[in-house]
């Protein structure tokens, strides 16, 4: 679903590099962030079927809303 983000439509220009993490993760997210130091995020982790969150509720919570916080707090 995010295979469009790695292409450039202005090759040349400053690179958009995409990282993958596990935001139920913070160690590993914290890990993240010291070793590229953005100076933006963009968040596109988020529990994208609704029907899935509703059966799994306190995952879905945890990854998406605790998630940003673990993110931010990184």
């Amino acid at each position: 679903r995010v295979d469009h983000l790695y292409q450039d439509p202005h090759a040349g220009n400053v690179p958009f590099l995409m990282h993958y993490g596990d935001m139920t993760d913070s160690t590993n997210l914290i890990r993240l962030m010291q070793q590229i130091r953005p100076t933006e995020i963009y968040n596109l982790a988020a529990q994208s079927h609704v029907q899935v969150s509703f059966e799994s509720p306190e995952y879905t919570a945890n990854a998406d809303a605790i998630g940003v916080l673990r993110l931010l707090e990184a």
